[in-house]
Parts: structure tokens; C-alpha cells; sequence
């Protein structure tokens, strides 16, 4: 998702979000040089230009000619501004929603249907998490988890993670698993299996081709399966920790002997 896409997420329409971003790049700028800047018709700039100084986003000076230029609220304040607006709407919008007789859904599971949802809702159940987080992971995926379970981990929660390929860096208990090509070729792409306090789960594909599915639930069948196959991938990575060299003799290179399942004897 591009920047201007990421903006209408935010509530800009197309032309706030060009508009917006020109004049970062330009400014002070007169109402015409933004539409030519952004490439917007200067039949809609104005009115453009109009809704986001009533919205804070743009002010409006006068140099010493009188003509009338703009100035572009910096990004950091930017966001700020529109992370307090959306935190103030919904802590008042909550207590209203929750007067709403509703029946349980604790056991529907959510389609995930991007990257950007499911990073979405990783993040929003890291930042719930109170106690625990088991997290299998790959390193596409650690570069933008890494901050939150971090501050989680500051907050006391404890943490279990199963790293595909090398960490950089250790948070919680890190484990490395050992068979990262192997599973990446059986699977055709990456995966993430997130568990929060034992309540509520985040699985996701990130196909080789691209495709991204996935799924959140607080299904307690779900939640199990999810826990439980993090468990074990830590259970394994400890065992081939200490027993390296006896496990790869037994099972061989990459231990395929031990992933084929179907195979009692191997």
C-alpha cells in the first residue's frame, strides 16, 4: 500500500492526500502550485485546500505581496493528531457500543486478507497482551513485530519465540528453528503464528507468489491448535539444541527422516 493509500485509510479523500503530500514537498505554496504540484484540476483545489485548513492539516499565510500560501502540518504531528482524534472516538464510542445486547462470537474465526490486516491485528494484540505471547515467526515478519514485543516484554509479559533463520537479537526466549529452507519449500512461503495469553490467535501464509491469507479468532479449539504447534516447535528446537550432532546422524541432513510423519521407523 502506498503512502496516498495509506492516508485515505486515515480519511483523506484522493485529492486531500495528493494535496497533502505536494505540499510537503513544496512548501509555502500558493492553492495553484499544489494542484499543479499534485497533478489535481484547479477546479477542485480550492475546495480541497479549504477542507484541510478547517481540519488543521494546512494553515494559510499571507506574504508581503497578499498572496495567500499554505503550510503542510509536519508528518510526526500529523499523526499524532490523528492517532489522539481516533483514541478520544473510540474510548467514547465503546462504553455506548457495549450497552448493545450482542450474542457471543468467541468462536468465529476471522478471514485476514492482506499483509496490512494482518499486520494490523498482530500488532493490536501484542499491545493487549497482559501475560503471555507464543510467536512463530520469520524474519520479514520480526521487522515490524520487533517494537511492539519488545514493549511488551518491558510491560512483564513473558514471551516464546521461534525464529526461522538467525536472530539478530534475542527477546524473550528466542529459539532459532533449525529446518527454515526445509519448511520454506514444503510450504511454498513463510508463516506467522502469534498467541496471546493464551486467548486469542493470529495465523498468517506469506506465499512465495505473493498471496497473504489468514485468520484471528478467540476460538478455543483454535487457540489450542495454535499454542500447542508452537509448543512443539519449541520443544523440537530444544531438543536439537543440545542433541545436534546425534539428532541430524539419526534423522539426517536437515532431519527429513524426522518430518516424514508417515514413517514410524525413520
Amino acid at each position: 500500500m502506498d503512502v496516498s493509500e495509506q492516508l485515505k485509510s486515515l480519511g483523506f479523500t484522493t485529492n486531500e492526500a495528493k494535496a497533502y503530500l505536494a505540499l510537503l514537498e513544496c512548501q509555502p505554496a500558493t492553492a495553484y502550485e499544489i494542484a499543479k504540484k499534485a497533478g489535481l484540476p484547479t477546479s477542485k483545489i480550492y475546495e480541497t485546500v479549504a477542507r484541510l485548513v478547517n481540519r488543521a492539516v494546512f494553515q494559510a499565510t499571507e506574504d508581503e505581496t497578499g498572496t495567500q500560501q499554505y503550510y503542510a502540518l509536519n508528518a510526526s504531528d500529523l499523526m499524532k493528531s490523528i492517532r489522539n482524534k481516533i483514541i478520544a472516538d473510540t474510548e467514547q464510542l465503546l462504553p455506548e457500543l457495549q450497552k448493545v445486547p450482542s450474542s457471543n462470537q468467541n468462536n468465529l474465526i476471522w478471514p485476514l486478507l492482506d499483509d496490512s490486516q494482518v499486520q494490523i491485528k498482530t500488532l493490536e494484540n501484542i499491545h493487549q497482551a497482559k501475560t503471555s505471547i507464543l510467536v512463530s515467526l520469520w524474519p520479514e515478519e520480526l521487522a515490524w513485530s520487533e517494537r511492539a514485543l519488545l514493549d511488551a516484554e518491558t510491560r512483564g509479559v513473558k514471551i516464546a519465540l521461534v525464529h526461522f533463520g538467525e536472530p539478530t537479537r534475542k527477546i524473550g526466549a528466542t529459539y532459532h528453528h533449525p529446518v527454515e529452507e526445509t519448511l520454506y519449500n514444503e510450504k511454498g512461503g513463510r508463516g506467522l503464528t502469534i498467541v496471546v495469553d493464551g486467548s486469542q490467535v493470529v495465523i498468517a501464509n506469506f506465499r512465495a507468489g505473493g498471496e497473504v491469507d489468514g485468520a484471528w479468532s478467540r476460538n478455543p479449539s483454535f487457540v489450542t491448535v495454535a499454542e500447542d504447534y508452537i509448543k512443539h516447535d519449541v520443544y523440537i528446537t530444544k531438543v536439537t539444541r543440545f542433541l545436534q550432532s546425534e539428532v541430524a546422524a539419526r534423522f539426517g541432513e536437515n532431519y527429513n527422516k524426522l518430518r516424514d510423519v508417515f514413517n514410524s521407523e525413520a
